[in-house]
């Protein structure tokens, strides 16, 4: 069933047409929630308007910022109604410890890549490889790096070619011969390369600038389609590239870490299909319009741009607006949205444009009633409260900046819903309480 929005003429008083005909919907509120933020004795009247026109349309979310994040993915999936995620990793491998000896006569025996599972995953993993290369040029931790960002590296792979593919275990202990690992994904490298580490001039091993201009930094990517996204820590250390090796007197270890002081950043790439197909053949579309339905999808892959047009006809001859005591938007889920294995994200977060073009928090932030955006299963829908957010659009005061619902996690996760739109049963909707 289509649903007809009511738009609201800028010159019809919104409470004198409440009051005389009752011809905008309104009711007495049927909830209190909010309204003992105003003293009664300020309040004239309250009533509820549920014929706000709320507009949703779908874009690419093609430029989130992705450094210096607490969690890496890498790999490949398919997410239904959407297509294919493709995750990758860059990052610096830093010193764990300056003033390195490797001793008389060293020889390496081995080096792996060492990436320790946060115990997340995203759709079915199933054995999968992997390349790691060198990068050509350095990167900077005091940079900004986003998620389309295209790395270089030197053409140079430095998995082993005996690796084959491995296990993906994000819930299974490690065991190394009488040692035990936390769940750990050990991508083996060339021997050969952990010798030429080995050979380095003493001097490369002075600092970590002089290290930077042998390694400035590696790329981790998945050669497999569809074989699952894991999530790795990148934040604590613990991943690590290990080099063995002995010495005339001596057998031991290094390692070069992916540490919280290491410049690194999730890099994603999207085949999208179905309605979003159109975003990625036709150059000329950048949005698809949320009559029927809006997509959203984390790790950097869609957001929906959230608009009410005609909150300023609510301004009266004297550019006064009603007390907004509470503005509920619903926004119902489709339930397929649920179904494994690509989760639904728990939260959606409603963001604002700034002036410079990027997305920040809304004025509900700091707002006495939390802002939520959680998923109710019992209304089937994610509910948010923008009493401070629609107050300040009635006002003018956002004019020119632009509203977005996004997944929360975006960029450490890859997660999925469909929402309806605004021209369908049960549709996005914008519930108003006002008081005067």
């Amino acid at each position: 069933m289509k649903r007809n929005d009511f738009r609201i003429h800028p010159t019809v008083s919104l409470f004198l047409g409440c009051f005389l005909a009752l011809t905008l919907g309104c009711t007495k509120p049927t909830t209190e929630i909010g309204l003992g933020l105003q003293p009664a004795s300020e309040l004239l009247d309250v009533v509820v308007v549920d014929t706000v026109t709320v507009e949703l349309a779908t874009l690419r979310e093609d430029s989130l910022r992705t450094d210096r994040l607490s969690t890496g993915l890498v790999g490949s999936v398919y997410v239904p109604r959407f297509g294919q995620v493709r995750a990758s990793l860059a990052t610096q491998l830093r010193l764990s410890a300056t003033d390195l000896n490797f001793g008389e006569n060293p020889v390496a025996d081995s080096l792996f890549l060492q990436l320790r599972y946060t115990g997340d995953f995203y759709g079915r993993l199933s054995p999968s490889s992997f390349s790691v290369q060198p990068l050509a040029d350095n990167l900077s931790f005091d940079s900004a790096y986003y998620s389309s960002w295209t790395p270089q590296t030197t053409g140079d792979e430095w998995v082993s070619p005996w690796a084959g593919t491995m296990d993906l275990r994000p819930a299974d202990e490690l065991i190394l011969g009488e040692d035990t690992l936390p769940p750990t994904l050990r991508i083996p490298l060339r021997t050969d390369l952990g010798q030429t580490l080995v050979d380095l001039d003493s001097s490369t091993y002075d600092e970590n600038a002089s290290w930077f201009d042998v390694v400035p930094g590696i790329l981790v990517q998945p050669l497999d389609v569809r074989h699952g996204v894991p999530a790795f820590d990148i934040n604590s250390g613990l991943s690590v590239m290990r080099l063995h090796y002995h010495n005339d007197t001596d057998t031991s270890f290094y390692d070069f870490l992916i540490s919280p002081l290491s410049a690194r950043m999730n890099l994603f790439e999207h085949v999208f299909e179905g309605d979003l197909a159109v975003l990625d053949v036709d150059e000329s579309v950048e949005e698809w319009a949320g009559t029927e339905r809006a997509y959203v999808l984390s790790a950097s892959g869609t957001k929906v741009r959230l608009r009410f047009p005609h909150l300023a006809a609510f301004q009266d001859s004297l550019m006064d607006v009603p007390t907004v005591l509470k503005a509920e938007l619903v926004l119902p889920a489709e339930p397929e949205s649920f179904d494994k294995p690509i989760p639904a994200p728990d939260r959606l977060f409603v963001l604002l444009e700034n002036a410079e073009g990027n997305l920040s928090e809304t004025p509900d932030e700091g707002a006495p009633i939390p802002v939520d955006g959680t998923y109710d299963a019992t209304r089937k829908s994610y509910v948010f409260n923008l009493s401070s957010t629609v107050q300040a659009l009635m006002k003018g005061e956002l004019d020119g900046r632009e509203l977005y619902l996004v997944s929360s996690r975006r960029g450490i996760s890859v997660s999925s819903v469909v929402l309806k739109g605004t021209q369908v049963d049960d549709p996005a909707r914008l519930t108003l309480t006002l008081g005067r």
